[in-house]
Order: C-alpha cells, then sequence, then structure tokens
C-alpha cells in the first residue's frame, strides 16, 4: 500500500489487513504443498554481530528443472525474528504487492482493492503473484 496506507481509514486498514492475510496464506500455502522432492540449501549467514536485519539466502533444487535461490529478509522484533519479504529468483514478493496494489488503488479507489482481494479470497483457486494485476 506504501503511502496510499495513510489514506484508508482504520475500518479499511483492517479490511485490507484481513484480506491480504489471507490471500498470502491461500495462495502460497496451495503453492507450497505442491512441492515434492526439492531439497533445500541454506547458504551460511553472514551478519554483524548485533545486527537488526538479515538476509537468510537459500536455494532450491527441483528434480529436473533449474535452482531456484529464494531469500528472507528479516528483522529482530520483540517477539523474535520475523520475515518481511522473500525474494524468489530476485522478485520481492513486497515489491510485486506494492506495485499491484498501487495501480488497483489509482484505477478503483481503496474500496476497490478490498474488494478485488476479497473477491480473489472468495474464488476456489489462487493464482501466483505475477500472474493477475491486484
Amino acid at each position: 500500500m506504501a503511502r496510499n496506507w495513510r489514506l484508508a481509514t482504520p475500518e479499511q486498514q483492517k479490511a485490507l489487513t484481513t484480506e491480504f492475510k489471507t490471500l498470502l496464506v491461500r495462495t502460497y500455502s496451495t503453492a507450497l504443498s505442491s512441492y515434492r522432492d526439492q531439497a533445500i540449501k541454506y547458504r551460511p549467514l553472514r551478519a554483524a554481530p548485533g545486527a537488526t536485519a538479515v538476509t537468510v539466502k537459500s536455494e532450491v533444487k527441483q528434480p529436473g528443472a533449474q535452482r531456484m535461490t529464494v531469500d528472507y529478509e528479516m528483522e529482530k522484533t520483540p517477539a523474535g525474528w520475523k520475515v518481511y519479504d522473500i525474494k524468489i529468483a530476485g522478485l520481492s514478493l513486497v515489491s510485486t504487492y506494492r506495485e499491484g496494489f498501487s495501480s488497483r488503488v489509482r484505477d478503483d479507489g481503496i474500496e476497490g482493492l478490498i474488494k478485488s482481494l476479497s473477491d480473489k479470497n472468495r474464488q476456489g483457486g489462487f493464482k501466483t503473484v505475477n500472474s493477475e494485476r491486484y
């Protein structure tokens, strides 16, 4: 949402958060459940002592396919380490959604974005992030 977040009412912010969490869980749990026989190799962590932000780099080896990089951008919070972005083959999940959401808000307003997310969450099948505009 970037700067559009400040334009949303508290009720809209709550609706956006709820719908987006649902979209992420359903989209990625469906995608991850289809993986079989992949090996994940985690690279050694390079972080300064006391760092509060790190990148955990990994490589997914898939039978019959090219290796794929998956990097997790993490920050230390009072509750522990939390992932705030995932980069798959160098493409940031946060950036991808931010661009799609900005476009939807520009065309249809915040309520249009909420409706789009809600509609996707009611559909039986979910598409990957890059295959459809949000």
